[in-house]
């Protein structure tokens, strides 16, 4: 049964309206999709000002002291924790704890600090009051997501230990796992939520993290000790531990798409230079009027200057040649005829320019400048290069020799597993061995990186034997910002990729497990420098849907794709909707089909074909193949978008034709 919580938001502007309340959300969103919803519920959401009493109250309550929600085993106060004189959170809770939990706050502290240096000065705290912890954490969305995360993990033993009854004894079995009462009914206060307390040390046996490298397949975990983290946490932990790439000067020739202006690029002359003819025609003096007049001259494109124009004459132009000094008009050929040409009829001697001709000073003539005024900015610093062709041709026009653009993390790319045979390789086998599979997954990646504009780097197939993986890693990160791999992480005897990132190369892994279908192994690491490693599982769907989840958002913001939405500072303050919105573009769509049955513990995301509906004015969304297994490549095909099906309920089982869902974009939509 799921823990009820209480959600105080500490706020006098939100309090007041001023300011919506952002942080509040994202913790019920955050507690709620823990665990694949099992384990938390929230009961209970407020906004209060920043009032000493108000808080103390609320909480009080809360916890069982008064009116309100009085179950809840878990309150999270966000705001207020600051050192300004009006931050009093803590001054109004630390009076009513009956224990302090110091060591749950400086974890929340510690596991800040990695991110923000700020951190250190916030106030966490967290304690008991009565049988509820309550926990304090920053006002900002961001901040307060971050603080519980890092204790996430031990949060429901906390609660469960918090409200024993009689002790905790019942709440261990000698091998770490949740005793039963006789009878088999679930200890105090446990009901089903969780198979183990989560309390042994990773050295005491089964239950544990895995075991050092080489220890054998009899030692090996039989359990994760990675917690299964909501899909928008891990993607944050991706896109606060991911850097943005520094800038460097490159040449036109050497622009690509994908990468990000880091600095403004100013006009460095006029275009036009010089009054340029919109259309083939003659120049004029617009106060001559129709008629017939000699042919002095013709200026054709890229021609030098010539002599000026008098009245009664005209000069043959061609479009976007310029227009001679003394000219005011251009008339466009439709609007003239021949009066006389040469007598061997090749050149024109003189023109009539027709009555119904419309002949303005100006007309048909781009002054100079008009274009682009010399000084003017042609683009701005964070505008994304596209495949398009359109930020280059305006670069092009600017006169600038060299670009400052933000560099585009170059990826390494391997494959892992002593099964998997090589298929880019010179002499792939005709004929494959029993037991042995092609590598797709390397190929699929390699397009998808080509696609973003990433430099990627081949690594082959790695098999399954940790110093060879280690070394390959390592290698790559030599001269890589990242490495992708894929196989070796999740719970098989020869699943080395996550003891090989954190004990051969000093990695630190923030996520191991991802409460998503398919792709639940995939994990994050970064290591000493500050380079990344995304390990991604080896089922071809759960790897390449992985990829477009995490990699590809992580990759366009450390090449700047973020930018354009503001400062630095801003983008950090700001809600990521926006920054998700270029990150990891996604559309509402009205999803059309079979009716789909929903899992019952984690939010799937199956391949779809999204498309414009131009009757309805409206986005639609297919499944684009109804086998959906996670080691079948071909649910790829034709897919453009990955379809984000919730969790389902008693309520709603299934998601029929017509119901609106979300629509993550991974390749062009169909109009």
């Amino acid at each position: 049964m799921a823990v009820p919580v209480g959600i105080l938001t500490v706020s006098d502007k939100c309090s007041r309206g001023e300011a919506a309340d952002t942080s509040g959300p994202a913790l019920q969103r955050l507690l709620e999709e823990a665990d694949g919803g099992a384990s938390w519920a929230v009961a209970a959401r407020q906004v209060v000002p920043d009032s000493a009493a108000l808080i103390a109250e609320t909480v009080r309550a809360w916890c069982g002291g008064g009116p309100g929600a009085g179950a809840c085993g878990l309150v999270v106060v966000t705001g207020g924790t600051g050192i300004s004189a009006s931050d009093v959170t803590v001054q109004a809770l630390e009076p009513l704890f009956t224990k302090r939990l110091g060591a749950l706050a400086t974890a929340m502290v510690v596991g800040s600090l990695r991110i923000t240096p700020l951190a250190a000065l916030s106030q966490v705290t967290a304690g008991v009051v009565g049988s509820t912890v309550v926990l304090a954490v920053p006002g900002s969305r961001k901040g307060a997501v971050e603080n519980v995360q890092q204790i996430l993990g031990v949060l429901p033993h906390a609660v469960d230990t918090a409200r024993a009854v009689g002790g905790t004894r019942a709440l261990h079995a000698a091998d770490g796992a949740p005793a039963r009462p006789a009878g088999g009914a679930a200890a105090p206060g446990q009901g089903q939520r969780r198979a183990v307390c989560g309390c042994a040390r990773p050295d005491e046996g089964p239950g544990g993290p895995a075991p050092g490298l080489g220890g054998g397949v009899a030692r090996r975990a039989r359990r994760s000790p990675y917690e299964m983290i909501p899909v928008q946490a891990a993607l944050e932990l991706v896109l606060a531990h991911v850097a943005l790439q520094p800038a460097e000067e490159v040449p036109l020739a050497q622009l690509r798409a994908g990468q990000v202006l880091a600095a403004d690029v100013a006009m460095q002359e006029d275009v036009p230079g010089y009054p340029a003819s919109v259309m083939d025609g003659y120049a004029v003096v617009a106060a001559d009027g129709p008629g017939v007049y000699p042919v002095c001259a013709a200026s054709a494109a890229g021609a030098g200057e010539r002599r000026p124009l008098r009245p009664g004459e005209v000069a043959r132009v061609a479009t976007g040649a310029p227009v001679p000094p003394g000219a005011d008009a251009v008339v466009m050929v439709e609007d003239t005829e021949l009066a006389a040409s040469t007598q061997a009829g090749d050149e024109e001697l003189r023109v009539r320019i027709l009555d119904g001709a419309q002949i303005a000073p100006g007309q048909n003539i781009r002054p100079v400048g008009f274009d682009l005024e010399r000084g003017a900015v042609v683009a701005r610093a964070g505008t994304v290069i596209t495949a398009a062709g359109g930020e280059i041709g305006a670069l092009a026009t600017s006169g600038n020799r060299a670009f400052r653009v933000h560099r585009m993390p170059a990826v390494a790319v391997m494959s892992t597993g002593d099964e998997v045979t090589d298929t880019l390789g010179a002499d792939p086998p005709a004929a494959l061995p029993f037991g042995a599979i092609r590598d797709c997954n390397r190929p699929a990646l390699l397009a998808a990186l080509a696609a973003l504009g990433c430099p990627a780097v081949d690594l082959g197939v790695v098999r399954d034997d940790p110093e060879l993986l280690a070394g390959a890693i390592r290698g790559a990160l030599a001269t890589c910002q990242g490495v992708v791999t894929t196989g070796g992480v999740s719970m098989g005897e020869r699943d080395w990729l996550k003891p090989v990132v954190e004990q051969r190369l000093g990695g630190t892994i923030h996520f191991g497990r991802v409460a998503m279908k398919p792709s639940k192994p995939t994990t994050f690491a970064t290591v000493p420098g500050g380079q990344f490693v995304f390990a991604l599982p080896g089922n071809p769907v759960s790897a390449l849907v992985a990829f477009h989840m995490f990699v590809a958002p992580g990759l366009r913001k450390a090449a700047g794709h973020h930018l354009l939405l503001g400062s630095a500072a801003a983008a950090a303050a700001a809600d990521p909707a926006a920054a998700l919105g270029v990150l990891r573009p996604s559309v509402d769509a009205v999803f059309e089909g079979a009716e789909i049955a929903l899992d019952r513990v984690r939010p799937e995301y199956v391949r779809g074909a999204l498309a414009w509906d131009h009757a309805a004015a409206r986005w639609v969304v297919r499944v684009a193949d109804r086998r959906q297994q996670s080691s079948r490549m071909a649910s790829m095909r034709g897919a453009n978008a990955l379809v984000s099906l919730p969790v389902g309920t008693d309520a709603r089982p299934t998601v029929a034709s017509g119901s609106r869902l979300t629509a993550i974009i991974i390749g062009a939509p169909h109009f």
